[in-house]
């Protein structure tokens, strides 16, 4: 399996992320244009910096009592992970700061054996 595989697979699990592309764009004549994607900290990075998901998006989730039968759309970031990446620590950052916000987060992990690993819970870091 390859990490292209991992990503196909957390896309069919949630068909309302989308890959996150990080880019900056210049005209012909070099002059700067901006940049996309949610941004990746300056400089050396630390801990506590934010880095987003691969894949964002959201996650369709139907209320209970008040608004029974009505769905919302709860923000999501998805992490994948081939065998032998290693998470970095804003990504770790990320992931906890989207749960302990309301959002939903996944880390997609391949194993060695080609199975995949979903991580949904805060990890201490």
């Amino acid at each position: 399996m390859s990490t292209q595989t991992t990503d196909e697979a957390a896309w069919l699990a949630n068909p309302y992320t989308y890959r996150n592309n990080r880019c900056v764009a210049y005209r012909k004549d070099g002059s700067y244009i901006g940049k996309c994607g949610i941004p990746e900290p300056k400089g050396k990075e630390k801990p506590t910096d934010l880095k987003g998901s691969d894949r964002i998006g959201f996650e369709e989730v139907k209320i209970t009592a008040d608004m029974v039968g009505s769905k919302v759309a709860v923000f999501k970031g998805v992490e994948i992970k081939g065998y032998g990446d290693q998470l970095k620590p804003g990504q770790i950052s990320w992931h906890n700061f989207l749960l302990e916000h309301g959002a939903r987060s996944e880390i997609w992990k391949e194993q060695k054996n080609g199975d995949i690993e979903i991580i949904k819970e805060r990890i201490n870091k």
